[in-house]
């Protein structure tokens, strides 16, 4: 074989070691997860940090960057300046969840059958715990809260959003209230908006049907506080498919998390 019959050698792929700024945002990251850097604290000094991370300022900066990036701390600049430090909630989480959905111009009707299928088992698991006489005492106190405002359109959705919050945080089972959690968030914004066009549209639901949506969730707290998880699930699913049907309507806008100049519509305002 001659030299110019020799084959090429092939092209060998780049070795790559991380950067100096994700190693270190690797580092702070792995310790904010652990609650070794805690929620709403602020960070070293740069200095301090400096000492304990033998790596450049511009590197140190960059890692800022990505950690902010990430939702993991804010950087207030100026004279007040510092790095607080963020630690994950569900709020944020939802956030993430709804841009995913409103970009995929996610159906009303899609996320509220999502809603179907599992709120309900966070009725079943509230019912199966040992303390679900007392889960159903705080249900009890919700759906009274919302009792007071049954005149009122925009605050008993406001409420009765409250109520389903309460019973998805009393699953139990913590992967479930984090998952359905967020979606219940989702949901929650959605529901908040419809209400306040409803009302400023005189199309809000009338009273009556609110003191259906009040005996609605009184017998799903009822059944929990018998620890009836059957009975739980049923009702609740049952209610969703009743309730929804304003907020999925035929004619419902898809999944929207940004109001139209393109802010976050998550903290429940529309």
């Amino acid at each position: 074989m001659t030299e110019s019959e020799i084959p090429p050698r092939p092209r060998r792929m780049p070795l790559r070691t991380p950067r100096v700024a994700e190693a270190l945002a690797a580092q702070l990251r792995l310790r904010i997860l652990e609650g070794d850097l805690a929620d709403g604290a602020e960070l070293p000094t740069e200095p301090v940090l400096l000492q304990e991370y033998p790596v450049s300022r511009p590197s140190l900066r960059e890692a800022f960057r990505i950690l902010e990036t990430e939702g993991l701390v804010v950087v207030r600049r100026g004279k007040r300046g510092g790095t607080v430090i963020k630690a994950p909630a569900p709020g944020s989480a939802a956030y993430h969840m709804g841009l995913l959905l409103h970009a995929r111009a996610t159906p009303m009707r899609d996320l509220a059958a999502a809603r179907n299928l599992l709120e309900p088992l966070c009725a079943e698991h509230a019912a199966g715990r040992d303390d679900h006489e007392a889960v159903a005492v705080r249900l009890r106190q919700l759906n009274e809260e919302a009792a007071q405002v049954v005149e009122d359109g925009p605050a008993f959705t406001g409420a009765s959003v409250r109520f389903h919050e309460g019973l998805v945080d009393a699953a139990g089972n913590e992967t479930l209230r984090v998952v359905v959690g967020m979606l219940e968030s989702v949901w929650s914004v959605q529901e908040r908006g419809w209400a306040r066009r409803a009302s400023d549209e005189a199309s809000y639901p009338p009273v009556d049907r609110r003191h259906a949506v009040l005996r609605a969730h009184g017998a799903i707290e009822k059944a929990i506080g018998a620890g009836d998880a059957a009975l739980a699930g049923k009702l609740m699913r049952a209610h969703l498919e009743a309730s929804q049907l304003y907020v999925a309507s035929d004619d419902a806008p898809p999944v929207q998390v940004l109001d139209e100049y393109g802010n976050p519509r998550m903290d429940g305002r529309d």
